[in-house]
């Protein structure tokens, strides 16, 4: 299984374009998912990897990262538009 982040175009970073940083990945005990933590823009993805030269990203949580709401780092679209994730509150 070979997976790869694609970079997101941002603005207030030290540099034009962040990196996806994979940091801890998890494989189900049937081997059916990949979890990882894209620790820079801030996600846990899942993947499916029943057929391993294919994954398929099946599931995306923002759980913190540099491009939260009230951060200085935004991310900008091939269009122009900027964003912030919404980052859930843990009680």
């Amino acid at each position: 299984v070979a997976i790869s982040v694609t970079p997101l175009k941002v603005r207030n970073w030290i540099l034009p374009n962040m990196p996806g940083l994979i940091t801890d990945f998890l494989i189900s005990l049937d081997d059916r998912f990949l979890y990882f933590s894209n620790w820079l823009h801030g996600d846990v993805r899942q993947y499916n990897i029943e057929d391993p030269s294919k994954p398929v990203l099946t599931g995306q949580l923002w759980v913190g990262g540099l491009i939260q709401k009230g951060s200085q780092i935004v991310a900008v679209s091939e269009d122009g538009v900027e964003s912030q994730f919404d980052v859930p509150e843990v009680k």
